[in-house]
């Protein structure tokens, strides 16, 4: 396990998603890849596809920093600061809204676990409710009986 490997695979994901390269963030990954912050039919690769794609329709404009990168083991943790312009819908099963046209900046932190030079597995921890402030939307409430 080379740490500074493992830290080059997450900055190289990184640096796809601020340049909008779904096709170079995914062939990162392991076909396999488990998103824990993402919904269970949203997982590896094509799901992860599928959430980018979303993510550049929503922001096309977005840009993503690498704040700071931790590596221990086989794990790797980003801070990221994402600015972008909600110029198309945002088409997220749990929270769907229409395009607000408002600037926004979200800060988050990602936790990728690397296998065989790919990322096998992520978590993130960001602020939604900051997000959904931003845009001036109120997140759907389900009810749990």
């Amino acid at each position: 396990m080379n740490l500074q490997a493992n830290k080059s695979i997450a900055q190289k994901y990184v640096d796809a998603l601020d340049r909008h390269d779904v096709d170079g963030a995914v062939a990162l990954c392991a076909p396999d890849f488990v998103n824990h912050a993402a919904i269970p039919e949203a997982q590896g690769t094509d799901g992860l596809r599928r959430i980018l794609g979303k993510l550049l329709k929503a922001f096309p404009d977005h840009r993503i920093s690498l704040d700071d990168v931790i590596a221990e083991g086989n794990q790797v943790v980003c801070r990221t600061t994402m600015r972008g312009t909600h110029t198309g819908p945002l088409e997220f099963v749990r929270w769907p809204t229409p395009a607000t046209g408002r600037s926004l900046t979200l800060k988050a932190i990602h936790i990728f676990r690397v296998e065989h030079d790919k990322i096998v597995e992520h978590w993130a921890e960001q602020d939604l409710a900051a997000l959904m402030r931003q845009l001036g939307a109120t997140p759907r409430v389900e009810a749990h009986s």
